[in-house]
């Protein structure tokens, strides 16, 4: 191909050349520096499990020196297999396999499936609107640099997986619709499998959301034998999906699936509002405070949609006898589209349905305790966002048919900030900050520089001075499972369960008595958070405290624009790393008298920290 050729290529394709160029730009920020972070509580948890995949073959917690379990235990079965979804387990264990044991061998999979999703994004985009190449630019350009979907793209984690089955069950669901090949059902059906055993909730929220479109605008054109086919396929994901649910004992087990996945210890919700409405509310609350709806957006999005549709009750009004015209016209629309003009109104609407159907089931199944907290973690409804950020590309595209200048403006807001969140912009928890910024500036930042996190600081200090084998207790045992990762080859973290796990005893005291944190004899205390002057005094005849990390002990890290800080967060006295005095014995033949104490009433915010009784 000459030079002359290919620019007039260009020429002729602006926004396809655009598009090519941001595709490329969300490449290179979901591939670089995968390392610039230590891996926090959720990614940890991941990477270790995906480690023992691949040098025991099998999806276990105890890696032959530690143990991670999730929560006293509950993340495991009796024989130490972890009861979540696998396919992420996978995933890591073929980036270890691959790049090595490390942060980016851990997260380089979870990438790969994030352009995968952009890819596939495009596609979509392309069919639903094919007359607009710049609306697609448009789209496509708040997706691809999304600071907020950049970051989940980023995490060892399932979140990246879930985006792309989406878009790929709305792909090949589409594809089949129009060419009623056996092979586009076949490849829907292994998507659904797919997202299923990526995460359980959320696989069956994609499912549900997909079917209740079909339910709502193709159920009348579906013939019987379609019918059957869609139940065969469902079939073989419910088969699938019972199947290895039965093996891991959450159905037909003592295994309780609910406190399997959940984080903290919550009492039970007895507000006036039912449960399920509390949890739709606050799901949709969240999605607009992080700026994946902005709410001027939303107000003009929905204005045009009230327009449109009194436009077309106007225009299919019956006169006289000409009611049968009326019906012809209205069923000319039965497959979601919203006429008259513009036709890429309809177009996005259908997008904007699907991510909120789907946002709706995913509150509906979230375990999320959201009567207990500050906000709700967005992890559930990630795959809804490139399907919501449609709106803005329609307002973008609406305002630069008016005007190139405010159309550029309206771009620049609304993908470097979100100022769309403002006045009721939430704060960060950690520091009051409201989250009001350039996003876009920020994550690029912060990727091209070490983020200087409290794991990653701990890890470092215990491999510089720890000796080997020495016993460690971390106050917050998700701590100890992000700690693991990175030092467990030498010490070994005690301490991670209480008496009422559900773990048997007999199991546990195969591996190593000291698992119990009544039965811990350690040689080094980690506390996160600020200890307390009583504590201090309570801990020092037999600790000293020997580092004090300026750091917020919390993984702030992790993606969720809610927990977010886009550059370390220094706090006085953040973490706390004590050592046993050299003069008391440590169990190594040293002949020394036995000691009882106890490490307990430790101060810190939030209540993370965990009384645990202590005998040397």
């Amino acid at each position: 191909m000459t030079s002359s050729t290919f620019f007039e290529r260009v020429r002729a394709n602006p926004y396809q050349t655009a598009s090519l160029c941001v595709f490329l730009t969300a490449v290179y920020l979901c591939l670089v520096n995968l390392n610039y972070a230590a891996l926090w509580h959720d990614e940890a948890v991941v990477a270790f499990v995906g480690k023992n995949l691949l040098e025991q073959g099998d999806i276990v917690g105890w890696d032959g020196r530690n143990l991670v379990d999730g929560k006293n235990g509950h993340a495991l079965t009796d024989e130490l297999r972890d009861v979540a979804p696998p396919l992420q387990y996978v995933l890591a264990m073929a980036g270890f396999a691959v790049f090595g044991v490390n942060e980016s061998g851990a997260r380089i999979m979870h990438a790969v499936a994030g352009i995968l999703t952009l890819g596939v994004f495009y596609l979509i985009l392309r069919r639903h609107l094919p007359a607009s190449p710049r609306l697609t630019f448009f789209i496509f350009l708040f997706a691809a640099w999304s600071a907020q979907l950049l970051l989940w793209f980023r995490q060892a984690r399932y979140y990246s997986v879930t985006v792309l089955c989406m878009m790929a069950g709305i792909y090949f669901y589409e594809r089949y619709w129009q060419t009623r090949r056996p092979l586009d059902l076949a490849a829907l059906t292994l998507v659904a499998t797919l997202t299923f055993f990526n995460h359980y909730a959320v696989g069956t929220a994609t499912m549900l959301s997909l079917a209740a479109m079909h339910l709502l605008f193709r159920a009348r054109e579906t013939s019987g034998r379609e019918w059957m086919a869609f139940a065969g396929c469902g079939s073989i994901v419910g088969a699938a999906g019972l199947a290895y649910l039965t093996f891991v004992g959450l159905i037909g087990g003592d295994r309780d699936p609910v406190a399997s996945f959940l984080s903290e210890d919550v009492g039970e919700y007895h507000g006036t509002l039912p449960l399920f409405l509390l949890r739709i509310w606050v799901c949709f609350r969240d999605v607009f405070l992080a700026d994946w709806i902005s709410w001027p957006v939303f107000l003009w999005f929905a204005g045009t949609l009230l327009l449109i549709h009194g436009r077309r009750n106007r225009n299919n009004r019956p006169a006289g006898n000409s009611s049968r015209v009326g019906q012809a016209k209205r069923r000319k629309f039965a497959l979601g589209s919203i006429p008259p003009s513009p036709p890429h109104v309809a177009a996005v609407t259908t997008l904007v349905l699907t991510g909120t159907l789907f946002a709706l089931f995913s509150a509906l199944f979230s375990p999320q305790p959201v009567w207990d907290a500050q906000y709700v973690d967005l992890r559930y409804y990630v795959p809804a966002l490139p399907l919501l950020l449609a709106m803005k590309g329609l307002f973008a595209e609406w305002v630069y048919r008016y005007s190139k200048l405010a159309g550029g403006a309206v771009v620049a807001v609304l993908l470097l900030t979100n100022a769309g969140t403002y006045p009721l912009t939430p704060s960060l928890p950690w520091s009051g900050e409201r989250i009001l910024g350039f996003h876009l500036f920020q994550f690029i930042s912060e990727i091209h520089s070490p983020y200087r996190d409290a794991l990653r600081t701990v890890s470092d200090y215990l491999l510089e001075h720890a000796e080997q084998d020495d016993l460690v207790y971390v106050t917050n045992s998700f701590d100890s499972e992000a700690l693991a990762v990175r030092v467990g080859h030498l010490v070994l973290f005690c301490g991670v369960l209480n008496d009422d796990t559900p773990l048997p005893r007999a199991t546990v005291e195969t591996l190593r008595t000291s698992l119990y944190v009544n039965e811990c004899t350690p040689d080094w205390v980690v506390v996160s958070g600020r200890v307390s002057n009583a504590y201090r005094e309570h801990i020092s005849p037999l600790y000293d405290l020997v580092a004090q990390p300026d750091l917020h002990y919390y993984p702030t890290q992790r993606p969720s624009i809610f927990w977010h800080s886009f550059q370390p967060l220094s706090v006085q006295d953040g973490i706390a790393i004590f050592r046993k005095k050299a003069e008391i014995d440590r169990g190594r033949g040293g002949g020394g008298g036995k000691v009882t104490h106890n490490l307990s009433s430790v101060s810190v915010p939030n209540d993370l920290i965990k009384r645990a009784e202590v005998n040397a």
